[in-house]
């Protein structure tokens, strides 16, 4: 169904154009600038006259680079580059840290109970004291760069800004060492027990290998070795003297004398390679009987105390030294200027704040105006 003409007439004239807007400020405009010169006197007033100005106090700290925990990589150089990682010695992370130290509820509530901030700010709880000092107080700017980091405080009065911002650096540097001293002791504990762990196993490993070398020799590998070599030999005389023995048969008698003293030689010399090859029971030091097992179980105990002796290597210089770092406190910042007292002030920026009144004065203003008169038109038409 089509509509009437009036009603699209109506509809057009009640939709806005461009020029709406312009007629508005047209009309408006003196009103506006009124509104917004009035807004602007009075927003001058407030942050000339009534709102107090804000210091900012700060002092530059740069880390150390000297981290109170073990060195892995000097202790064992093996483990350079994993020492390298445990340390942690990154400025983004020392950085953050630091942030994190300064953000923490145990400096800022030693911070704002030392200036006594409850009182003087009004606050209700030690929360909300936080969380303000947090959010408009504590002032960090961090440079990754070059591992330095601002750490300043604002106040109204300039002296107190930089007597708070000294404090927080304290503060830092006093709970950084004691968190590093904490680290310290728990790896030297926890050193300590690896390292009597593996002592008790090294004298294990050595006592076994004390009560194998008694039973079998101080080097049986040598010894085997020695026994096969001489079975060698005694194999080669036997079938050299029996070859003599028939010999000396087809030439004299089997009842001489040179023929039986020989035969007692080649007995003599069976005798002592059959011990060699079926002793048993350890009673001789030559042996070849059980000798790869003999062998293995001499290499395995061998092993096992290089390697606890390798480990206490290790663990040894790593125990001296975290008993060492357990009882030192070093300096773990370094202060590259110290807070000053502040000459000017640094909020509120006056100009910016009159500025940013008028103008979010003149634009309410105007979209009242708006409002207003195309309600009116929107009346005028329906009517």
């Amino acid at each position: 169904m089509n509509k009437h003409p009036d009603e699209l007439n109506d509809n057009k004239h009640k939709e806005f154009t461009l020029k709406d807007f312009i007629l508005v400020y047209r009309d408006k405009r003196n009103s506006l600038i009124k509104i917004s010169l009035i807004f602007g006197v009075l927003a001058a007033i407030v942050v000339y006259f009534i709102m107090d100005p804000i210091f900012l106090s700060y002092g530059t700290i740069k880390t150390s680079g000297k981290v109170v925990g073990l060195n892995l990589g000097v202790a064992a150089p093996e483990i350079g580059d994993f020492g390298e990682v445990l340390t942690g010695t990154s400025y983004t992370k020392e950085l953050a840290f630091y942030d994190n130290i300064l953000n923490s509820r145990r400096c800022l509530e030693e911070t704002i109970i030392k200036y006594n901030l409850m009182e003087e700010n009004g606050y209700k709880n030690m929360q909300r004291a936080i969380k303000d000092f947090r959010e408009n107080i504590l002032y960090t700017v961090k440079d990754k760069v070059s591992g330095t980091m601002d750490v300043g405080v604002y106040d109204k009065d300039p002296v107190l800004a930089k007597e708070m911002s000294e404090f927080l650096i304290r503060q830092l540097d006093k709970i950084n060492i004691e968190l590093n001293l904490l680290n310290a002791k728990n790896q030297r504990e926890f050193i300590e027990q690896r390292y009597e762990q593996s002592n008790e196993k090294l004298i294990s490993a050595e006592d076994s290998l004390k009560l194998f070398q008694d039973q079998y020799g101080l080097s049986p590998d040598v010894q085997i070795r020695i026994a096969s070599d001489i079975e060698i030999q005694l194999e080669a005389d036997i079938e050299s003297e029996k070859i003599k023995l028939e010999l000396m048969k087809k030439i004299i008698s089997p009842n001489e004398d040179e023929v039986k003293l020989l035969e007692d030689k080649i007995n003599a010399l069976e005798r002592r390679l059959f011990s060699i090859q079926n002793d048993s029971d350890g009673s001789s030091k030559l042996q070849l009987k059980g000798s790869p097992d003999i062998v293995l179980k001499f290499v395995r105990l061998k092993r096992q105390v290089e390697i606890q002796n390798k480990i206490l290597s290790v663990l040894l210089p790593l125990y001296e030294q975290s008993k060492i770092e357990e009882k030192r406190e070093i300096p773990t910042i370094l202060v590259l200027d110290q807070p000053f007292v502040p000459d000017e002030k640094t909020k509120p920026k006056r100009i910016i704040s009159i500025l940013a009144v008028m103008i979010l004065s003149a634009v309410i203003s105007y979209a009242y105006f708006f409002i207003r008169t195309q309600l009116k038109r929107i009346e005028g038409i329906s009517a």
